[in-house]
């Protein structure tokens, strides 16, 4: 293919983008400190596995989003459910109809849970489950997973990372961590919190698999200590299984959150659970009332129908078994085609097949910015967008071809200024990436 060097209406649109909208977006993890100077920063459209920008580059992305779609951009049946959702109506004065078929709908699916509420996005969700815990509990303090990267935009979980500014120190005290699969340390913040601690929260699985007994420990320890078991689906639910991941493993939780694939790119989510929790943000009890959800776009149509859609297309193609069929080679030939090219010490693909993560490191492993960053100049240039992977059902066999060709080219850059020298900052353009989470901007 002719290679990409035109970014010229990203750049000059990009800066104007961030002189009227703070951060140049409204997601952190599509930045332009989250990415090589010479790419995409504004796109047009999408279809399918591709994206096209406003120099009117075409790329294969398997970002999709921020990990928001498992069928593909512009799928057919959930477009077609929407628009059928939007000739009738996408906000009524009362609950709608759609509102009931879905709730049934999912609750039929997740057989375990008793109720379940909608939101827009991860956030809505699993604040409102920690609301829910602490109601339920009468405590206030957290125990979330230190290895986990993000829960929520609000203040019980920012006010602990490094961008901290304007968040609430009251709150930032009832947020403490553990390891993930080390019940060594969720058991000495039991310990150092006695009857303190409303809710352990966490992905049930990121890179790593959960060792033999860590989330039925983590199961035994909330339900000893009478506090709320809650499981992050967000990314996980759905790509390893459409009923979660702790679906695999076995594992109830009192409470699991699920969003951003679930409705193929439409802004939905869903808190789903014991009904004995959930039930505290109803109208049906005589206890204190928890103002859980309550949002003017929260049973929207346009998201409900989606998710249904979305539901029914992966579970009517077993498209988890897709993504993890095809994560399965994309893992296989990125680790063949690598050690060809000699470099598989800097740049390493890991995690599970369904959900696997390139990262470009020291030989020692550790994270190597400037070099993720000229590594993936070099495969942007090559038309392929891949700074994280989210497998669709759209992702297959000739994507993967050209895919390897662009990693390819980004291995051979990186074996080049490797030879050179190792100062990989002669090989890109502008700044490396940074992290989302630190204090200052570096400017």
């Amino acid at each position: 293919m002719t290679r990409i060097d035109n970014f010229s209406k990203s750049q000059k649109m990009i800066a104007r983008l961030h002189e009227i909208v703070p951060g140049g977006g409204h997601t952190y993890s599509k930045g332009l400190d989250q990415f090589p100077y010479r790419s995409p920063q504004l796109i047009t459209g999408a279809k399918g596995a591709y994206c096209v920008d406003v120099d009117g580059n075409r790329f294969l992305d398997w970002a999709m989003g921020n990990r928001v779609f498992i069928l593909g951009h512009g799928y057919p049946a959930v477009n077609e459910a929407v628009k059928n959702a939007i000739d009738v109506g996408v906000n009524y004065t009362r609950p709608g109809l759609l509102e009931l078929e879905v709730a049934e709908y999912l609750l039929d699916m997740h057989s375990w849970a008793g109720m379940v509420k909608f939101g827009k996005n991860g956030s809505d969700v699993t604040t409102a489950a920690i609301k829910l815990a602490r109601a339920a509990t009468g405590r206030e303090i957290v125990a979330i997973c230190g290895d986990h990267p993000f829960f929520s935009t609000h203040d019980w979980f920012i006010g602990s990372t490094a961008m901290d500014a304007g968040t609430l120190q009251g709150e930032k005290r009832t947020t403490v961590k553990f390891r993930y699969n080390d019940m060594a340390s969720v058991e000495a913040l039991f310990a150092e919190y006695p009857g303190q601690i409303a809710a352990i929260i966490l992905e049930p699985v990121k890179n790593d698999a959960p060792v033999d007994g860590f989330l039925e420990g983590l199961r035994a320890i909330a339900t000893r200590e009478n506090a709320v078991l809650i499981f992050d689906e967000m990314i996980a639910g759905m790509r390893f299984h459409h009923l979660g991941a702790h679906h695999l493993y076995n594992v109830q939780p009192d409470l699991a959150t699920f969003g951003k694939a679930v409705s193929n790119g439409f802004s939905f989510s869903f808190l789903i659970g014991a009904k004995e929790i959930m039930e505290l943000g109803g109208l049906m009890h005589d206890r204190s009332r928890v103002f859980l959800l309550s949002q003017t776009h929260a049973s929207e149509t346009v998201g409900l129908a989606a998710c249904r859609a979305t539901m029914e297309e992966c579970i009517r193609n077993d498209v988890s078994t897709h993504v993890w069929s095809t994560g399965k080679k994309l893992k296989d030939k990125f680790n063949a085609l690598v050690k060809s090219v000699g470099v598989e010490d800097y740049v390493r693909i890991i995690g599970f097949d369904c959900n696997p993560q390139i990262l470009s490191t020291h030989a020692d492993g550790g994270y190597w910015p400037e070099l993720h960053t000229a590594f993936h100049e070099e495969v942007i240039a090559q038309g392929v967008l891949i700074p994280w992977i989210s497998i669709t059902w759209s992702h297959g066999d000739a994507e993967l071809e050209q895919t390897m060709k662009a990693l390819e080219a980004g291995f051979n850059r990186v074996k080049r200024l490797l030879d050179e020298g190792g100062d990989v900052s002669t090989g890109y353009e502008g700044n490396a990436v940074q992290p989302v989470f630190r204090k200052y901007n570096n400017v």
